[in-house]
């Protein structure tokens, strides 16, 4: 191939190269387009505040004795329905009363049958004795009046002495035997009267021990803590194993009347001091539905507003928040 030919391949491959560069450097210098603003963020409404939903209606459970808290059967938030077991106390002094009571009212019953027992033991014996009374007075009857005729004829001398002598004799005897049979007759009526004396003391003795015995167990009934209305636990105090006594007036609180509800919100001062008892506002509470109700602002405590609504459905737990709107 002739030189020039050469020459000329050789500069068009150097002037291509070049052209490459220079468009990879220009792209390569080339800015990136901006990225795009955020939006602007839209202003809060100044009137809008979020507070936690409370039921109006609290009720305290005091503790109903002295004692040690042995448990709780409930936990904070959770719904309960009336006379259900909320916890225990633990009183021991009460406990040894009831099983006093119970040993005092075992005693009465046992001594109450033993005396049962000897009440017709004895009746058995007076019957008999009662009995052998009877025949005894018929055969006093009998050889008294066989003694008065062999004593007549004793005295008129018509009758051997060996005759008179056994009917007198007999007589005497059978006198004797019924004078035992009287006394027989008497002590069975005498303990006859003492055993359903002793009867009618076992009997009150009885009575009194179940009166006891039923005020022992009422008192410690009240180790039971129950629900006095169907609501939520809104809180508690103190732990099991510590002292409690009816001073502590709330040892639970319960919320009830679950559809009347309260919110409380915490404005800024200078809204504060726009808002006023009365005031209406609207409250929407995710949680529990998507619509708006509407409510009342009850008081302003501080620098607390409290505004009250009613919902349609109850409140079943409390970890729940509203959005508040205070109307102008």
């Amino acid at each position: 191939m002739p030189r020039k030919w050469l020459i000329a391949i050789a500069l068009l491959v150097v002037l291509a190269a070049g052209g490459v560069a220079i468009r990879l450097r220009a792209h390569k210098l080339k800015p990136a387009p901006a990225a795009p603003a955020p939006p602007a963020a839209v202003p809060a409404n100044p009137d809008d505040f979020v507070g936690r939903v409370q039921p109006r209606t609290v009720i305290q459970v005091a503790a109903p004795m002295e004692g040690t808290l042995e448990a709780f059967f409930v936990d904070v938030n959770q719904e309960v329905y009336k006379d259900q077991l909320l916890g225990r106390i633990r009183n021991a002094n009460l406990e040894n009363a009831q099983n006093q009571a119970q040993l005092d009212f075992d005693k009465a019953q046992t001594s109450g049958t033993t005396l049962d027992g000897d009440q017709l033991a004895v009746r058995l014996e007076a019957s008999r004795a009662s009995v052998d009374q009877s025949r005894a007075r018929a055969d006093v009857d009998r050889l008294e009046k066989i003694y008065q005729n062999q004593k007549k004829l004793w005295d008129l001398g018509a009758t051997a002495r060996l005759a008179f002598e056994k009917a007198q004799k007999d007589y005497t005897e059978a006198r004797a035997a019924s004078d035992r049979a009287d006394a027989s007759v008497k002590r069975a009526s005498e303990r006859t009267a003492a055993i359903d004396g002793e009867i009618e003391a076992a009997k009150r003795a009885v009575t009194d021990a179940a009166a006891a015995l039923d005020r022992a167990k009422a008192e410690l009934a009240n180790e039971e803590i129950h629900s006095p209305a169907d609501g939520i636990v809104i809180a508690r105090r103190g732990q099991p194993g510590e002292p409690v006594d009816p001073s502590m007036k709330d040892l639970l609180q319960l919320g009830t009347d679950l559809t009347l509800l309260q919110v409380t919100v915490t404005p800024d001062p200078a809204t504060l001091a726009r808002i006023r008892a009365g005031q209406a506002a609207s409250v929407k509470v995710p949680a529990i539905s998507p619509d708006e109700m509407p409510g009342t602002v009850r008081e302003v405590r501080g620098s607390d507003v409290i505004v009250d609504f009613t919902n349609p459905v109850p409140l079943s737990k409390l970890d729940v928040t509203a959005q508040v709107r205070i109307k102008f």
